[in-house]
């Protein structure tokens, strides 16, 4: 009889966490929830023994968004400083996303129009950084992670965006992997080096992978799914 055992992160509600009222910097409208994820030991798939916390952080009960923990310093600024806060973090999101999808669209040495179109459409979704994405685009489709300048932008990235939205990032930008309807073990150990790059034990790939396997699928997913 094989024993299959490994690890896994798994999101909890902080049950002695405090709740953030009508807080939250995105809808203005939802509560922002203590969350953290924990490293689970598992058996046969099962989480059974519970490890070291992985990071900590606020999801909003209504929109999802998710924020470090130092968003409570943040809500305490002027309305002015908030939003500065809230358009660097949409920034620095922004510019790891269009990095991350175009590394993703070139490592296998061919760029597809549909892959060049989905990251377009994601461009699309922040037109106030057009210029620095436009650049950031230019600079990996032609040098990928030359100087891991990839990497580098998602080490950022972690300074500002909590591990939830890192893992949301990289599920968004994984939709390009999917050409052939699976993901190959090369891939797999590309995701997983995005991981360790964000700052989280490459273990967090299954949650990533069932991130990725909860959203929508865009016409380009749907197409190379079928």
């Amino acid at each position: 009889m094989f024993i299959i055992f490994g690890t896994r992160g798994l999101k909890h509600t902080v049950k002695e966490g405090d709740t953030l009222y009508n807080s939250c910097p995105n809808c203005q409208q939802g509560n922002l929830v203590s969350k953290l994820y924990r490293r689970w030991f598992t058996l046969f798939f099962i989480p059974v023994i519970p490890l070291d916390v992985i990071d900590r952080f606020y999801e909003c009960d209504k929109c999802s968004g998710a924020y470090n923990e130092n968003v409570k310093s943040v809500l305490q600024h002027s309305k002015e400083d908030m939003e500065k806060e809230q358009q660097e973090a949409q920034r620095v999101y922004a510019i790891a996303l269009i990095a991350t999808m175009t590394h993703m669209s070139i490592i296998d040495g061919e760029f597809a129009p549909e892959e060049e179109r989905e990251i377009m459409d994601n461009m699309a979704k922040f037109p106030q950084f057009e210029t620095v994405l436009n650049e950031t685009f230019t600079k990996v489709k032609n040098y990928g992670n030359k100087d891991n300048q990839v990497f580098s932008l998602l080490n950022d990235a972690r300074n500002k965006l909590s591990s939830e939205s890192l893992i949301n990032l990289l599920a968004q930008a994984a939709v390009v992997l999917l050409a052939d309807g699976k993901i190959e073990k090369e891939e797999e150990n590309l995701m997983k080096e995005y991981l360790i790059a964000c700052g989280l034990p490459k273990d967090m790939y299954y949650t990533l992978i069932e991130k990725l396997r909860a959203r929508p699928l865009t016409e380009f997913g749907k197409e190379q799914m079928n």
